[in-house]
């Protein structure tokens, strides 16, 4: 079966949140011979979108920033807010040194948006992939609706009863 690139790393991801948990063997056994088939294809994956030294430098320096110019907490930490530093006291000055960094850094921010808009295009793109299924019965109770909805829309669950 033809999938997406883009819905065999969802896969991916779905398989490696179970990762240390305990399933009947049945299920376990699914989730072994899928991690395996698309091995090759994750690894070519992850390569394809590692970042460049340069960038990595750019970013740490452009959270360090943020941190340093974030609102504070009580105890003096810095204020977080989902995965992002709250800065609203001093957000120019941040601004204007983080438009140092942009300047500092122009090739490798302008190399990592290249890479990103081409990593795009290839998740896009489709690969063949036969994964092994599993019945509906073997599956744990337990796992996450999400999870679930991930290998009903890779066609790997069997259902007879629908």
């Amino acid at each position: 079966m033809k999938v997406k690139k883009r819905d065999l790393l969802r896969l991916h991801n779905a398989i490696h949140a179970l990762e240390g948990k305990v399933f009947n063997v049945k299920f376990s056994y699914f989730i072994a011979k899928n991690k395996v088939a698309m091995r090759d294809e994750i690894t070519a994956l992850e390569e394809a979108r590692k970042v460049s030294d340069e960038y990595k430098k750019y970013d740490t320096e452009r959270a360090t920033l943020a941190q340093q110019y974030s609102d504070k907490n009580e105890d003096g930490s810095a204020k977080i807010q989902g995965n992002s530093f709250v800065i609203t006291t001093n957000a120019e000055l941040f601004q204007e040194d983080l438009e140092g960094l942009r300047v500092k850094y122009k090739d490798a921010i302008e190399e990592y948006e290249t890479m990103m808009k081409d990593f795009e295009e290839l998740l896009n793109q489709e690969v063949e992939y036969d994964g092994t299924k599993v019945d509906l019965k073997d599956v744990p109770q337990t796992i996450e609706p999400a999870i679930l909805e991930t290998f009903i829309l890779a066609d790997l669950i069997i259902d007879e009863e629908f």
